[in-house]
């Protein structure tokens, strides 16, 4: 990872007064090492650097260099686009030189400014097609965001619209998982709140297919067909093909299912009725696929 320093055309620290004049790089001799300060604290003590020099640009007169650390105080628990670093002491490697517009932009065709991307109309952006403020990634619409196509804030992963996520697929906030509808969950495919297993509807579950609360014990058995099933049994069995279908929204639910139901064939149909428990009354009320449609296309 590049780390940056941003400072004055003087050479002074862009927010206190330090002068680090006599520490810049001669030529393509690197500078020497800030004296060393040994409690380092962000925001009140040690030196501060970035990754994102343009999130810190105040102005083209501002010179931007590239440094090397020592002694940087790691990030924990940090989601979204991650500013800045505290660290014991660095040094001056390289001054850079980006080419800026009239809005301090270096990419091209954005709208806000000091973004280092492409179509950005946001700013301080280092991603392309952003509209928020400070994302690193791609089509986000928030901020603080590091992740693509994020519609939050602070999120690291892809495709989140909720907040503070840094897994992928997540509506909701503060998960570090996959795929959840709801918040705080550190597993996968949940639509519940602060589950650490996976696909739970109910909440605090650490095992996995709960839709109750603080459940720890393996599921062994679930219903199938309105009645009792050993899950493994499920699992383990072969589905047809049609019943995973996309749902026009023009037709609606049934009229969809029916429609996949057609496209099948005798073989995939017969093994509707090889799942454990199977119902035709139950089947028909879910799909709206009768019995004798069923027989008439296994015949």
């Amino acid at each position: 990872m590049k780390l940056y320093k941003v400072i004055t055309k003087d050479n002074k620290a862009t927010i206190a007064s330090f002068d680090y004049t006599k520490y810049l790089p001669n030529g393509n001799k690197k500078g020497k090492w800030l004296p060393i300060i040994k409690d380092v604290y962000e925001c009140n003590s040690g030196y501060h650097v970035t990754n994102y020099w343009n999130m810190w640009l105040e102005s083209k007169d501002n010179r931007i260099f590239e440094v090397e650390v020592k002694g940087v105080q790691e990030k924990k628990d940090t989601v979204g686009v991650i500013e800045k670093y505290v660290c014991k002491t660095f040094r001056f490697v390289k001054e850079i030189f980006p080419n800026f517009d009239d809005e301090n932009n270096t990419g091209n065709s954005n709208t806000g400014n000091k973004n280092t991307g492409n179509k950005n109309t946001g700013n301080s952006n280092t991603g392309y097609w952003n509209t928020g403020d400070w994302n690193t990634g791609y089509w986000n619409t928030g901020n603080w965001n590091t992740g693509y196509w994020n519609t939050g804030n602070s999120n690291t992963g892809y495709w989140n619209t909720g907040n503070k996520n840094t897994g992928n697929s997540n509506t909701g906030y503060k998960n570090t998982g996959n795929k959840n509808t709801g918040n705080s969950n550190t597993g996968y495919w949940n639509t519940g709140d602060w589950n650490t297993g996976n696909k739970n509807t109910g909440n605090w579950n650490t095992s996995s297919f709960n839709t109750g609360f603080f459940n720890t014990e393996k599921i062994e058995k679930i219903k199938v067909f309105n009645k009792t099933c050993n899950k493994k049994e499920w699992d383990n069995c072969n589905k047809p093909n049609f019943i995973y279908f996309d749902i026009n929204e023009k037709i609606g639910y049934k009229k969809s299912f029916i429609e996949s139901f057609k496209k099948a064939n005798k073989d995939d149909i017969k093994l509707l009725l090889e799942l454990p428990n199977f119902d035709y009354k139950v089947f028909e009320d879910i799909s709206g696929i009768t019995k004798s449609m069923i027989n008439r296309r296994i015949k």
